[in-house]
């Protein structure tokens, strides 16, 4: 084979490699290019789904406080808890009123089923974790009897502390759904989900005295 016939199949080999290479890069931008990525209005419709299931199931949510055996000695605290050691303020007034009517209906179905347990919903969950976050006395004698209760009391906070994370984690699920299923409805994707070990907000009021349960 003559030098000149090598030279012209190496300019074509090296013709053909520079010519898959373009072609790769060009494949490469176009997927890149947003445009051209767009998701269905299957996808959209099947995200909008799941942000309105998922919503939908949280409204409706019971908590279940502590264990059903602890229901009653649970039940009881926070009632005297409500009605002794809470210092309402403002607007807070609704709350203390609302509480106290659900856990008084949580109990009467207990009474009749020691399956359920101490059950409310996430709206009672969080105004339960705020006022055993705030307790309240006047006057020594006061501060006196709230010691012989921290037993019960912790027990409580931490049994409320628990649930209340979960359902926050369980909202912000929710939340990246419906930021997941708007992405979608304006032409992109949003896959990025809430990292499993961000702080939840209001974790730093916890109640004093009580601590997070190690991770298994």
């Amino acid at each position: 084979m003559s030098e000149e016939i090598k030279d012209q199949e190496v300019k074509q080999g090296e013709m053909e490699i520079n010519n898959i290479k373009e072609l790769t890069d060009e494949l490469g931008e176009l997927v890149k290019d947003p445009s051209l990525n767009k998701p269905s209005p299957e996808e959209t419709l099947g995200a909008q789904k799941d942000f309105e299931a998922a919503a939908q199931a949280f409204t409706v949510k019971q908590y279940k406080i502590g264990t059903p055996e602890d229901a009653q000695e649970l039940t009881d605290y926070m009632l005297h808890f409500m009605r002794n050691r809470f210092m309402w303020q403002k607007e807070a007034w609704m709350g203390t009123i609302k509480l106290v009517e659900e856990l008084e209906a949580s109990e009467v179905l207990f009474k009749d089923n020691k399956e359920l347990g101490l059950e409310v919903g996430y709206q009672a969950l969080e105004f339960m974790f705020y006022a055993l976050s705030n307790p309240g006395g006047i006057g020594l004698q006061s501060a006196k009897d709230f010691e012989t209760e921290n037993e019960v009391f912790i027990k409580l906070a931490t049994a409320v502390g628990d649930q209340t994370e979960e359902a926050r984690k369980a909202l912000k699920d929710i939340e990246f759904l419906q930021q997941r299923w708007g992405a979608m409805a304006q032409g992109f994707y949003l896959e990025v989900e809430p990292g499993p070990d961000e702080e939840l907000p209001g974790e730093e009021d916890l109640p004093e005295g009580v601590e997070e349960e190690p991770s298994e």
